[in-house]
Order: structure tokens, then sequence, then C-alpha cells
């Protein structure tokens, strides 16, 4: 299982974006649902008073996202979800021919499912079609009056933030000096046996483990804003 990435002078999203983000969390999950990557974006200051341990309240809520993350596995992984994507995905396929007739750009259309609501937490998930799963946890006291009123709106920009954290992802898992890092510092080489999916997944997680990888989602997270 992926050790989800704790927050450090690095990592820890600026205070400017906190205030009005409400993106909470992103985690990947891999086609074998084995968890990839987590990393959360509010959790203030990592370090308590005497700059020795992360804060109890800081790292109540890391420990928090990283088990909403195993929730929406676990529904993403069940028969109520893949029927809703089901539907989602023929209402998808409506859209992308009005939009066809219509000669707009149908990019941002893909299939994003509201998974749950947990605490507040809104968890979105996305499946690409190599079996990646994407997840999103948003604080719903910040979208709430948005969604009602712009609901269509603010999902154009959820979709789109779903497919630019996979763009980063493909950029990252494909790029050669990537691979080359990863096997200096481990001793292991990213296995080319297509069939051996579980080395596969263990290839990718040392390779999303990052703090450039870090940075790139931390500039998507920040870019986002509704």
């Amino acid at each position: 299982m992926a050790t989800p990435n704790q927050p450090n002078k690095s990592t820890t999203i600026s205070q400017q974006s906190t205030s009005i983000n409400p993106i909470q969390f992103i985690s990947l999950i891999s086609r074998n649902d084995k968890p990839l990557y987590i990393q959360s974006f509010n959790i203030g200051d990592e370090e308590d008073d005497d700059g020795t341990n992360m804060n109890p309240i800081n790292a109540d809520k890391f420990l928090k996202y990283n088990f909403l993350s195993h929730m929406a596995l676990d529904i993403f992984t069940s028969p109520s979800s893949l029927s809703l994507r089901e539907q989602q995905q023929q209402q998808q396929q409506q859209q992308q021919q009005q939009q066809d007739k219509n000669h707009q750009n149908g990019d941002n259309q893909i299939s994003i499912i509201l998974l749950f609501i947990q605490d507040q937490i809104m968890v979105y998930g996305y499946e690409t079609n190599n079996g990646l799963k994407i997840v999103i946890g948003l604080d719903q006291t910040i979208n709430s009056t948005i969604i009602t009123n712009n609901n269509e709106e603010f999902l154009t920009k959820l979709r789109k933030l779903f497919l630019d954290i996979q763009k980063c992802y493909l950029r990252t898992i494909f790029n050669p000096l990537n691979q080359i890092y990863t096997t200096l510092e481990t001793g292991i080489g990213k296995t080319v046996d297509n069939d051996n999916d579980y080395d596969n997944d263990y290839d990718d997680e040392n390779i999303l483990q990052s703090p450039t990888f870090d940075r790139n989602i931390k500039k998507l997270v920040n870019s986002y804003n509704i």
C-alpha cells in the first residue's frame, strides 16, 4: 500500500490558496486498486511548537484524508458505483453527440462521480480508460452555494482538473528521466513485463513519490478556483 506523502515544508500548500480553494486532498489508485499517491492540501504548519513532531490536529486531518481515500476505493468498486458510471457514460455520450452537432469542444466531458460526502468533504472520483482511479476531496462548505447556483460550470472546472491530473500522472510515469532517477534511488528499474501489474504498480508508486510530482500537483490545485 502506498505510503501517503507526509506534509513537510516543501509539500505543504501555501496559505494564500487555502482560504478560497476547496480542494482538501487528491489520491491516485492503480487499476489493481492499489493506492499509489495521496496528498492533502489544508493541513497548515506541519511541526508542533517544539519543531519536532507533526501538529496533532494536522496529523488527524492527514489520517482522515487517507481514510476517505480508502473509502472512495471501496465505493468505486461497489456494484452501485458501477451502475452509476454506466448511466453517466450514457449521458456523456449524449452530451458528446450534442456537442458534435454544435461543433463544440467536448474534451472536458468525462464521467466523474460524486462517490460520497463525509464530514462535509465531497469526494469525487474518475476512472480513466486504463483503469487509473483519481479521487478528489473538496470542502462542501465552500462548494455548496456554487453547486446549487451554477452546477454545470462547477462540474466543467472539476472535470478539467481531473484531466490535468491525469496528464500530469502520464507525463511523470513515462518520463525516462524519472525512471532513471527511481532506479538510482531504489536500485530497481521500471518493470518491462506488462503482464506483471503488481510490479508495475510498485514502479509507478516509487516514481510518484517525488518532490517534482508534488509541486506539479500543487500547481494544478493552486490554479483551480470556483
